[in-house]
């Protein structure tokens, strides 16, 4: 696991030009809006004139591909984890960006969404969600009076709801 983080990390110091290479790219910026043009118009003498520019290109172009992979991370998380197995699931040292918690609460708080469950007004129900890449990956849900039926009905949806997708896990806890 470690060696899968640190592949991007190593490809964004490359493409920055971290280290001695960063006098040469200094040069290349005025250079690099005109070179991708005369390297897809195929000039061989533009290209072979500013050598130093092309080692640079490549390296933009492997950290490219090499960006979208880490958004969404592959973490596995248990089916229908509660949110102390999806928090648990996301390895150490994993950059954090945090939603805001309107942003997470909102759907949640949306109770129209909970008819189909019939949720009686004499029921306190208490919901904690881990929310990553966008979907509800852990779901805790309590109920008082207990009724597991209710919670079990309150959990399907709100694992399906769907929010902002970013790369990171975000928690949210709401009553009602």
């Amino acid at each position: 696991m470690k060696s899968a983080t640190l592949l991007p990390i190593a490809l964004l110091v490359i493409s920055c030009g971290g280290g001695a290479g960063s006098a040469p790219p200094a040069e290349a910026p005025p250079a690099t809006p005109q070179e991708p043009a005369a390297v897809d118009i195929a000039e061989p003498p533009a290209v072979a004139a500013s050598a130093a520019a092309p080692a640079p290109a490549p390296a933009a172009a492997t950290a490219t591909p090499a960006t979208p992979p880490p958004s969404p991370a592959k973490i596995e998380f248990p089916p229908h984890a509660t949110v102390e197995q999806a928090i648990t699931a996301i390895p150490q040292g994993m950059p954090r960006l945090n939603m805001s918690n309107d942003l997470l609460q909102a759907p949640l708080l949306d109770l129209n969404r909970y008819d189909k469950c019939k949720v009686p007004r004499s029921t306190k129900v208490s919901m904690n969600v881990a929310v990553y890449d966008g979907v509800a990956v852990g779901v805790t849900v309590t109920t008082k009076p207990k009724s597991a039926k209710l919670e079990e009905c309150l959990d399907t949806i709100v694992r399906g709801m769907t929010w902002d997708k970013v790369p990171s896990l975000n928690q949210a806890t709401v009553s009602f």
